[in-house]
């Protein structure tokens, strides 16, 4: 059988198109051998792997006015536009928690993989295994990074790190490198997936047809606020060129048939950083009825 792949971009708030997408494959009952999240698309990915029906709409609808979610409030108490211990604690740990069983039943732990910790869960034979990709952008070499996440911690870490857009929030550490949005270096990792010989691939989308990137408007202020790591410089210079000509690969594939896209019938009127809870839904509710129809 053919070798399939999920991609799930970012795209902050607009991510609730990918939420409405994720209790469609949840209702359709899809498995994928791999799926590569980024940014917040590896957090709905989370919800998917963990079947929790409308979580990935509520985890984020549902706390998005709090003072606490986002705002000068959290950059004051966590050096980061966004509420880190809300987001990446407090909800997946306590308010709305995280099946981390379910989670380790579809991902299990990577095969002759001798590091073990808490939160480690037995490969069970009952399901074939899934290769869950979270895609990072090392902040030192600006390459991206596809981190296979091995236990509870790791995987809230490097989701973590995903989100971290640079300009809003600290880099996150991870076993002492600092990483930042998966976006930067490879906002849709569809090449990766092909190298990785995925021949039929799903790849959802929070632009509308026709959106392509535009280059940063402030390079030399890009330039003074990241001194310290000139490569992730280079490449936050670069991601609109990186990011078009993966649009370019994107639509080949769907022209030759080897991909389905979904993406918003229309300009997203919902900004990154999106707090009006109607919005919101209606987006969620657009990516759910449009997969129902094209899955």
């Amino acid at each position: 059988m053919a070798k399939t792949g999920l991609i799930f971009e970012g795209g902050g708030m607009r991510g609730l198109f990918t939420a409405g997408v994720v209790d469609a494959l949840i209702e359709k009952s899809l498995h994928f051998d791999n799926i590569y999240g980024v940014s917040a698309g590896s957090c709905h990915a989370i919800s998917l792997l963990s079947e929790q029906k409308d979580r990935a709409r509520r985890v984020n609808v549902d706390y998005c006015t709090r003072p606490d979610y986002f705002g000068l409030r959290c950059m004051l108490r966590e050096g980061s536009m966004f509420g880190w211990k809300l987001i990446f604690d407090e909800i997946p740990n306590k308010l709305d928690p995280i099946d981390y069983d379910k989670v380790w039943q579809k991902i299990g732990p990577l095969k002759n993989d001798a590091e073990k910790s808490d939160g480690d869960v037995a490969e069970t034979s009952a399901q074939p295994r899934t290769n869950f990709f979270v895609t990072v952008t090392n902040a030192r070499t600006g390459q991206a990074e596809y981190i296979q996440p091995r236990n509870n911690e790791e995987l809230i870490a490097v989701c973590k790190a995903s989100c971290s857009l640079p300009f809003m929030c600290k880099s996150t550490l991870i076993k002492g490198i600092p990483y930042y949005d998966g976006g930067i270096a490879d906002s849709i990792p569809v090449r990766k997936a092909l190298e990785d010989g995925c021949e039929k691939l799903v790849i959802v989308l929070t632009q509308s047809e026709g959106f392509q990137k535009k280059p940063l408007k402030h390079p030399a202020l890009v330039k003074l606020l990241y001194q310290e790591y000139p490569k992730l410089t280079k490449s936050l210079l670069r991601r609109h060129e990186n990011y078009n000509e993966s649009l370019g690969i994107v639509r080949m594939l769907e022209q030759q048939g080897k991909a389905i896209v979904l993406r918003p019938p229309q300009a997203v009127n919902v900004s990154r950083t999106e707090r009006n809870p109607d919005r919101l839904n209606v987006l969620a509710r657009t990516g759910y009825e449009l997969a129902m129809k094209m899955l």
